[in-house]
């Protein structure tokens, strides 16, 4: 079957699993982020209140509250307008990770790549709530073939189109902000550091600085506080405590929370205060856990390092459905494991294109709360190299080597 057929037969069968599950799956509670910044956001922007209210939530990016004002302002309703909308975008991420893996891997690990997300369960389950999960994985999705691209032609314009790709999806979550100073290790790894290249690499850094300017100037502005794309809050303060995991004990935690740095001489901020006041006072939170931690049993945080980076790959924030977080990955993770392993016995050094997104998500979350749904993003690329480890098994019962990468496609 020849490539073009194939992409829409994968986008075809993603898009009517989605639209199905989007149809029968009813909406669900909203979160506080949905409730607050999302819908919240987007009821200011149609109201006319818009960016110049200094009471417009900042603890997530602006991008996709955008979206949903523009539902709220076309369809007057945002949720089903948007939750297909949501099915679309994930269904072109199908698409998308065909081509990424195609380009690395070939085309047997490419379509078993694509089968496997498109019947993926959290991916499809992400597009019936309000979130911004769809989008920005779709986001970083282009991203990572663009850099595929801009590595295997050099082109000023690729570089320039993967910094406002990366930009865009940063200002719909703020996970990415700081991966433009993790670029070079790829393109080191990749042998591609050279007087041209870094000259490309800073118009890549311009060209995603351009497009985030706008948000951290009206934050500046409005707020007079130095605000990128969003505030931190308490995402730090799980770094050093287990108290703060699931929702149970999360809220039972909050009242000793303050109590304890009240205690310490460290009051909450006032009623009013700005978002960087507030982010102050957790981030002095976050530290005195880990300092009391440190003084009581610093040899504990051995075994909490290894609970936080296994709690990426299956735990939720209710500590609910982990067991069938677990039973479904399963049929992933070892088949994962066994193409990291063909990749490094083969010095196939292109994989660092798919690495890297993984290993910075994995560093960013580690230090601050595991949970799966912000690993959701890359599990993409988990499930890339995971096909190729199923295809080359494949291919060695059936006495047979895989179809090589094309030339044109090799790096």
């Amino acid at each position: 079957m020849k490539p073009t057929k194939i992409v829409c037969a994968l986008f075809a069968a993603a898009l009517l699993i989605r639209l199905a599950a989007v149809w029968f799956v009813p909406e669900t509670h909203l979160g506080t982020n949905a409730e607050t910044a999302y819908l919240g956001g987007a009821h200011r922007l149609v109201e006319a209140r818009g960016f110049r209210d200094p009471a417009y939530p900042v603890f997530t990016p602006p991008l996709y509250a955008v979206f949903l004002a523009g539902s709220l302002y076309l369809f007057h309703d945002a949720e089903m307008p948007v939750r297909i909308a949501q099915a679309v975008a994930d269904s072109l991420t199908v698409v998308i990770l065909y081509l990424i893996t195609w380009q690395l891997f070939g085309v047997e690990a490419a379509l078993l790549a694509g089968i496997a997300l498109s019947i993926y369960p959290f991916s499809i389950y992400a597009v019936t709530y309000i979130g911004p999960e769809a989008f920005f994985t779709l986001m970083l999705s282009v991203f990572v073939l663009l850099s595929i691209y801009m590595i295997k032609y050099g082109s000023l314009r690729y570089y320039l189109c993967a910094g406002v790709v990366l930009a865009v999806a940063t200002l719909t979550r703020a996970t990415t902000l700081y991966y433009p100073l993790v670029l070079p290790l790829p393109l080191a790894l990749l042998g591609k550091v050279t007087r041209a290249t870094a000259s490309k690499y800073l118009a890549f850094c311009l060209a995603f600085a351009v497009v985030i300017l706008p948000w951290g100037s009206r934050n500046y502005v409005v707020l007079g506080q130095f605000i990128p794309v969003a505030t931190v809050r308490g995402n730090l303060i799980p770094a050093c405590s287990e108290n703060f995991w699931p929702i149970p004990e999360k809220e039972k935690e909050w009242p000793r929370l303050y109590a304890m740095m009240e205690s310490r001489g460290i009051h909450e901020p006032p009623k009013g205060s700005k978002p960087a006041e507030w982010d102050t006072f957790f981030m002095k939170a976050a530290l005195e856990y880990c300092r009391a931690r440190l003084a009581n049993n610093p040899l504990s945080f051995g075994p909490l390092l290894l609970k936080k980076f296994l709690r990426l790959w299956y735990a939720t924030e209710s500590g609910m459905n982990h067991a069938k977080i677990i039973a479904v990955n399963m049929l992933i993770y070892p088949f994962a494991l066994y193409g990291l392993g063909l990749v490094w016995y083969r010095r196939q050094a292109s994989t660092v294109l798919l690495l890297v997104p993984v290993g910075y998500f994995l560093l960013v979350h580690w230090i601050t709360f595991p949970l799966f749904r912000y690993m959701l993003p890359v599990m993409p690329y988990v499930i890339s190299i995971a096909a190729f480890g199923i295809a080359e098994i494949v291919s060695k019962m059936l006495g047979r080597r895989l179809t090589p990468v094309p030339a044109a496609s090799r790096l």
